[in-house]
């Protein structure tokens, strides 16, 4: 190595856990190739217009003057000579919209930031009464004893989830650092899980070199997760911040990479990951015996923590695995799918191909000869909004309880929910590659067990009783009797590497009974 090159070296900033793997500057096809992503990324929505911007940025002054004004008027009366300073307060965005890759449509995730003299039954009440007095307000819903307490609700066509943390302070400083961890003393649980995403989500940009390229390929990433259904950590997949953690640390490794070069690196990378060792952004934080309870909560303490498949670290304390949802098909599917992905970019830099084919929305009915089919009735739409809710964080049980069965070597849940005739009625599909010496297959137990143990939660909350939930084996070819022939054809079929003959056919076969509805209708076989 020269020594102008050696120098260049000691003079870069070593971002993350390890040296980068490449200190290569893009090339005029890697900045052409970036040009034409822009423009895919483009077509498919993934930029909201300056008027809707401007419009989220109202919305969030709003909510932040109206927090401090709610916040003032509390302290005044609870506080001594709480009249004559100003106990602060603010509004703070996450998620999406916090690391710039929010898209046209999408919400503003955010979190109240109040002071010691505030509680959370006040966030429920006072706060909750002043915004459904706001005439902007629409479909305000709270729920005060979720995991993470919750108001969602609509503000001037924009959808707000807001959550509450109250943090040990007489006042809250205009300029304060949430990444601070002495913050979480005395705090809460609740009030640490909804800080959490703030934390994370500023510690993650401070750990990526170059954040314009950071943000490009994280809206790639995620416009590929969604149309190849792997983006749904409720449903075993990854969610949205398992995927910026994933796009972060590729940053990390090539940080003067083009986003176009990125996003093939994110697939390679990570489509040969010796997983389960962990990906994480820093070095975990030092043992805090002055907080043990969330330090017993970091990723490593705890002996469940090894049975993770696919481990993927948060960067703030307490760093936390997010992807503990992941299931042994889940798994599979995202591997395969990124292998496949990395393909696709290798031809797109060979000029094989171009981005749209990446982005190509892929066809779910024609991967799997056997389904399991949920259909969902209810008498109104707004029921079917909460239970199909309720039932969607479940399903990833059903899933685990069919890789369980030695018969099956895959269970794929496709997370994609379908309302063919109403919004009253809802199905998801569950693919099933059985195993190749399997004749006869029985779902009768796993089926009724899991049916057995939704009843019992649902009984548990109000509104649930006019619900109507069947469970059933389908083939393929019985598909068209829940789906028309449209949706069943949309979208690029599966090929299988060394079968493209069999594939095809089987694809063609599945072509042929959408064209023809009759030649579908068989006799359904019921667990």
């Amino acid at each position: 190595m020269s020594s102008a090159s050696s120098a260049a070296t000691t003079a870069t900033k070593i971002y993350g856990v390890s040296q980068p793997i490449s200190l290569a500057q893009p090339t005029p096809k890697d900045l052409s190739l970036t040009c034409s992503l822009l423009q895919e990324l483009k077509s498919f929505g993934s930029f909201e217009e300056k008027e809707e911007t401007t419009k989220r940025i109202q919305v969030l002054q709003f909510l932040n003057a109206t927090v401090k004004k709610w916040i003032q008027s509390i302290s005044a009366t609870r506080l001594p000579n709480g009249k004559f300073f100003e106990a602060g307060g603010q509004v703070v965005s996450f998620g999406s919209y916090r690391l710039g890759v929010h898209s046209s449509g999408g919400d503003i995730d955010s979190v109240v930031i109040a002071p010691r003299q505030v509680t959370r039954s006040d966030f429920f009440t006072s706060l909750k009464d002043i915004l459904l007095r706001n005439p902007n307000v629409k479909n305000l819903n709270a729920v005060e004893k979720a995991f993470v307490p919750i108001m969602t609700f609509e503000f001037a066509g924009v959808d707000v989830d807001l959550l509450f943390a109250r943090l040990d302070l007489a006042v809250i400083p205009e300029k304060i650092d949430l990444t601070d961890d002495n913050l979480l003393k005395n705090m809460d649980q609740e009030s640490v899980r909804s800080l959490n995403g703030v934390r994370v989500a500023e510690k993650l940009l401070q750990l990526v070199p170059n954040r314009e390229s950071f943000c490009m390929t994280l809206r790639a990433i995620k416009v590929w997760a969604k149309s190849h259904g792997v983006y749904s950590n409720a449903m075993g997949f990854f969610g949205g911040i398992t995927w910026a953690l994933l796009v972060a640390r590729t940053c990390q490794l090539y940080p003067n990479a083009s986003p176009s070069r990125l996003v093939q690196k994110v697939f390679y990378v990570f489509s040969t990951w010796n997983y389960p060792s962990p990906i994480v952004l820093c070095m975990p934080t030092r043992e805090r015996p002055d907080m043990l309870t969330l330090d017993n909560l970091c990723w490593g303490r705890n002996h469940a923590d090894r049975f993770h498949l696919m481990p993927i670290i948060t960067p703030a304390f307490p760093e936390q695995n997010s992807t503990h949802n992941v299931s042994r098909s889940t798994m599979e599917v995202i591997k395969k799918e990124m292998a496949d992905a990395l393909v696709i970019c290798n031809d797109v830099f060979e000029g094989k191909c171009d981005w749209k084919h990446l982005f190509e929305e892929l066809n779910f009915y024609s991967q799997y000869k056997h389904f399991v089919v949920l259909k969902l009735d209810a008498k109104k739409e707004e029921t079917e909004n909460s239970y199909g809710g309720f039932l969607e964080s479940r399903l990833r049980v059903l899933v685990g309880a069919f890789e369980r069965n030695r018969g099956i070597k895959l269970a794929h849940l496709n997370p994609k929910k379908c309302q063919p005739t109403s919004k009253a009625q809802s199905l998801w599909f569950i693919g099933l590659e059985f195993d190749e010496v399997v004749k006869n297959m029985d779902l009768t137990r796993e089926i009724d067990n899991f049916k057995w143990n939704l009843n019992v939660q649902a009984k548990q909350i109000p509104g649930f009783e006019d619900v109507e939930l069947d469970i059933s084996y389908v083939k393929r070819s019985q598909l068209i009797k829940y789906l028309p022939a449209a949706e069943l054809k949309k979208g690029r079929f599966h090929v299988a590497k060394g079968s493209s003959d069999d594939n095809k056919e089987n694809a063609g076969v599945l072509k042929r009974k959408c064209d023809n509805p009759m030649s579908s209708v068989v006799s359904k076989k019921r667990c």
